[in-house]
């Protein structure tokens, strides 16, 4: 329409042309061009009410693939084609932008027989009749229509994750992953998947995985046979974080050789650092600890600091291919975990394969500021499906003071990881009262005692908090030696031995398939160091 013929105090927006490379082939490159609206001028309360929109968390990704795994559901993914485009906007709502240059040119090309009003000043507005991307509230509305869709098909949106959803009816069962327009899908049979899909048709274009055992989600490389579930960033770490920051760099048998200066591409040490972070999050707990330490220096980086990015860069390099692998083993079993000491001596522990935690902190670590550093390690079927590694808030007195501050962490995460569990149709996930390893007798019987005593007086409410829940039957805490506890890597510098030993053991290296089988050849475990 006209300008002049705007309501008046209508906001307009500027357009924005987004512009990107998808690369189709080795040399075959498509340019995409997508129209967008500035969204600077949105204010919150008067142009919209929440922006929030729930995507997929790491945690809940990996339940979802372990749960897979242990009930021998099938996996799929499937993604929505221009999500916000689908998106119903009320009129109320709706966007104006002013046109583009050439715009007007185009529609009449595109559209001869539509008459276009004249306008006296020649400057013409658009009026968006559905989304658009660079409005700040467009997330929350899709996710609130595909909330809608979800129910009146069946699905309950899980309260503390919310963008799980679950479909259960009769023996039927299927967990739905939201990630904004990627789906990530178990269930227990084909037909359901089918008829989602028949359903989600009816409202927007969709593209789904052709593949049964083999797939990508975001940037996960998810793999499926009858041996178990296994996911991987190994083509992410090689693509966009090696070869961006160092593209002339080889790896040889002797080791990884510069042939140019590090970091040639430049890049701030935060940006490099969230890179690092988020394979660290999403795969790759084994670099959490120097992650976390480096993450200290984001405001004012040092000579050190660079070098420890630049250590952490070639680490991944040398070691880019480390999946995580979830067995087909039932939920109600038990596993073993052993450590070798010199033959025949040995020190062992018999764990549930349900939900169970691990923690461990390391008292005054930080030299600079001598705050302790915890730990904390979720496992399902013996394998990672939730870490968090940080410093601690306070100055722990001793070490005891340490080790009871990271089981309050570890009680807190726990209770939000029991919970997404309990909402969801697997009843035997989670043990009840909730198993907390930790390798601090005197942490345990200051939580397990029903007085508070002046060597722990200055950490009362946490000790009763964590007591109260043990009484409830909530969570339960046991003593687990050093060597088995798989937390320990996560607070402190390992050697490389202890290191490796820990985090092979989280991530499910010993529950790799066997030699030359499908899942082997399909996880190129040819190439695993």
């Amino acid at each position: 329409m006209p300008l002049e013929e705007v309501p008046y105090g209508t906001k307009i927006h500027r357009p924005v042309i987004s512009t990107k490379v998808k690369k189709k082939g080795d040399s075959l490159f498509q340019l995409v061009a997508r129209m967008c609206a500035d969204g600077s001028k949105q204010e919150q309360g008067i142009d919209f009410e929440y922006s929030y929109s729930p995507t997929a968390g790491a945690a809940a990704v990996r339940a979802l693939l372990a749960i897979a795994a242990s009930y021998s559901w099938l996996l799929s993914a499937m993604d929505v084609t221009n999500c916000f485009q689908s998106t119903i906007i009320p009129e109320e709502e709706l966007l104006t932008i002013h046109a583009p240059p050439n715009y007007l040119q185009w529609f009449k090309n595109k559209y001869p027989t539509v008459k276009i009003p004249a306008s006296k000043s020649d400057k013409y507005v658009l009026r968006i009749l559905n989304g658009i991307q660079g409005d700040k509230s467009i997330g929350r509305k899709w996710y609130l229509l595909l909330k809608k869709l979800l129910e009146n098909f069946g699905f309950k949106c899980c309260p503390t994750e919310p963008s799980v959803f679950v479909y259960e009816q009769d023996d039927v069962y299927f967990i739905l992953n939201t990630s904004t327009d990627d789906f990530l899908c178990a269930h227990s049979t084909q037909q359901i998947y089918d008829d989602l899909c028949e359903y989600f048709k009816k409202f927007f274009s969709m593209t789904f995985e052709t593949k049964v055992n083999k797939f990508k989600y975001l940037n996960l490389r998810i793999i499926s046979t009858e041996h178990g579930v296994s996911y991987d960033q190994t083509e992410h770490i090689e693509h966009k974080i090696i070869k961006k920051y160092f593209p002339d760099w080889k790896i040889a048998d002797s080791g990884l050789k510069a042939v140019h200066t590090p970091f040639r591409n430049g890049g701030s040490f935060a940006s490099i650092l969230g890179d690092i972070m988020h394979v660290w999050v999403w795969s790759r707990l084994d670099i959490g600890y120097a992650t976390t330490r480096l993450s200290q220096y984001t405001h004012a980086p040092n000579a050190a600091a660079f070098a420890g990015l630049y250590r952490i860069l070639r680490y991944l390099a040398t070691h880019p291919h480390r999946p995580i692998f979830y067995p087909r083993r039932p939920l109600t079993d038990v596993h073993e975990l052993r450590f070798e000491y010199d033959a025949p001596t040995f020190e062992s522990i018999t764990l549930p394969n349900g939900l169970l935690e691990m923690v461990d902190s390391d008292h005054a670590r930080d030299n600079a500021t001598r705050r302790s550093c915890h730990c904390v390690l979720a496992l399902l079927c013996g394998v990672a499906i939730h870490w968090k590694m940080q410093q601690q808030k306070c100055i722990a007195i001793h070490s005891t003071d340490s080790k009871i501050r990271g089981a309050f962490a570890a009680t807190k995460e726990g209770q939000n990881l029991q919970n997404m569990f309990m909402f969801l149709p697997v009843p035997n996930a989670t043990c009840r009262p909730l198993p907390i390893y930790c390798d601090s007798q005197p942490a345990i019987d200051s939580i397990n005692a029903n007085t508070v005593t002046s060597r722990v007086k200055h950490i009362a409410i946490p000790i009763m908090f964590m007591h109260e829940h043990v009484k409830d039957g909530t969570i339960s805490l046991h003593k687990i030696n050093t060597k088995l506890n798989l937390a320990d890597s996560g607070t402190k510098p390992n050697s490389a031995p202890v290191h490796f030993d820990h985090f092979d053991r989280a991530i499910g290296v010993r529950f790799y398939p066997p030699a030359n089988s499908e899942h082997y050849n399909l996880l190129n475990l040819d190439t695993f160091k």
